[in-house]
């Protein structure tokens, strides 16, 4: 068996977004966290790779993309997808222009197409523009993301900026025909206008023909049954169980400084569950402390993320002549150390992990190697099962995803399936 679709996801709470949806409509699915592909591939319907590449500089995200679309291409598979946050955030320059780039100069295909929008958690775009709940992407709390900052609405001309293809729009409603139009008119790559989950069907349907495709998460929602309607794939069941020890304590750490994430974290602690504050500026100079814990109970290990922490960390980042990405990622592996060492010290019944940086950095840090995908607890965030150096249950979070008490629903999902 091979895999029917394989991704490249430009961090691995986003692989696991994608890897979410496709499960949730029966693909066998797993995300690579550190090669060799082949390795995990095996017996999944669904190989992601996570590529680390949302905060680099743009030729890197040019090279991890590209070279991860080459792995994926031995497999044959039917599609190919670049997977990107539902927010379209990236830096000034990149990264999902060059990862476009670099997928399209791989694959030789001629075209493809940007679907940013994902309904079931508020994400849509009309006339090219995106909107997170019905605000403008400019206006909504990604303005001020620390690392991604969004403040250009209109994402013809976003992505136009950062790639050397033509940037076209298909307008609403999308048909096969307008995307014909916009190959002839000489466009490399489409942003496809998408209003409501009604809406997603019929997009995913008029792009379910291409070889290459890109887009948030949504792309795992409709296109599996598209897929198996026209006999590409068939169900064989999932079977999926996690090995942790029920009732045990569990582990959570929070980099991200979202309001969600924020309002996520504050609700945790009024359930009794005890948090330890990591300053970012001590983490920067190599001094955050290990935290004693207490076998068998939940904690809470964040980094401060109020507003002067926030400026705190900007500060030191000009003084220091480092960009703002590469502070946010020395931030987040210097929190993934200390996990380890909590980690070593007594395995906790399950891991839940907030914040796309901090994700990849404690991934890569615990040597997880893979992730079988399971079950959503919500959209967009699945329980998985790591199968490297550390095997137990982990849910890993974009910072602007999950309810307010979606730490509680994640520990409750993880005791049923153990």
């Amino acid at each position: 068996m091979k895999p029917v679709f394989c991704a490249a996801a430009d961090d691995d709470s986003g692989a696991t977004d994608l890897g979410g949806m496709l499960c949730g409509d029966g693909l066998r699915t797993v995300v690579v966290v550190e090669g060799p592909v082949e390795r995990w591939a095996e017996g999944y319907e669904a190989v992601i790779i996570g590529t680390g590449s949302r905060a680099v500089a743009p030729a890197e995200a040019y090279s991890r993309t590209r070279q991860a679309v080459h792995e994926l291409r031995a497999f044959n598979p039917r599609v190919i997808a670049i997977k990107y946050c539902s927010t379209f955030d990236s830096t000034k320059d990149g990264n999902i222009g060059p990862s476009l780039d670099a997928a399209l100069d791989e694959t030789g295909q001629p075209f493809t197409v940007a679907l940013p929008a994902l309904p079931v958690n508020g994400r849509t775009t009309y006339m090219g523009y995106h909107f997170v709940y019905r605000q403008l992407l400019s206006e909504s709390p990604m303005r001020d993301h620390p690392l991604t900052p969004m403040r250009n609405p209109d994402l013809v001309s976003h992505l136009q900026s950062q790639t050397r293809r033509t940037v076209g729009l298909a307008e609403y409603p999308v048909t096969p025909e307008k995307l014909q139009r916009l190959r002839e008119q000489g466009s490399g790559i489409a942003i496809l206008d998408c209003i409501s989950d009604a809406d997603l069907e019929n997009v995913c349907r008029a792009i379910a023909d291409l070889r290459l495709i890109s887009g948030s998460s949504a792309l795992g929602m409709k296109l599996p049954a598209i897929w198996r309607q026209r006999g590409w794939w068939s169900p064989r069941g999932n079977p999926f169980r996690v090995a942790g020890a029920r009732g045990l304590g569990y582990l959570i750490v929070a980099g991200s400084c979202s309001r969600t994430s924020s309002a996520q974290n504050e609700w945790l602690e009024r359930q009794g569950v005890r948090a330890y504050v990591f300053d970012p500026l001590e983490l920067l100079a190599g001094e955050g402390k290990v935290p004693q814990l207490t076998p068998g109970r939940t904690v809470l290990l964040r980094t401060a993320s109020t507003r002067s922490d926030i400026e705190a960390v900007r500060t030191w980042a000009v003084n220091a002549g480092v960009g703002t990405a590469e502070t946010g990622l020395r931030i987040a592996y210097a929190l993934a150390r200390i996990v380890l060492q909590v980690v070593e010290a007594a395995k906790p019944a399950g891991l839940i992990v907030s914040g796309g940086e901090t994700a990849g950095a404690v991934s890569r840090t615990l040597g997880l190697g893979a992730l079988e995908v399971g079950p959503n607890i919500e959209p967009g965030v699945p329980v998985c099962c790591s199968l490297g150096r550390f095997q137990l249950p982990l849910a890993l979070k974009s910072g602007n995803f999950g309810s307010v008490d979606f730490y509680g629903r994640a520990i409750k999902t993880m005791n049923l399936l153990a």
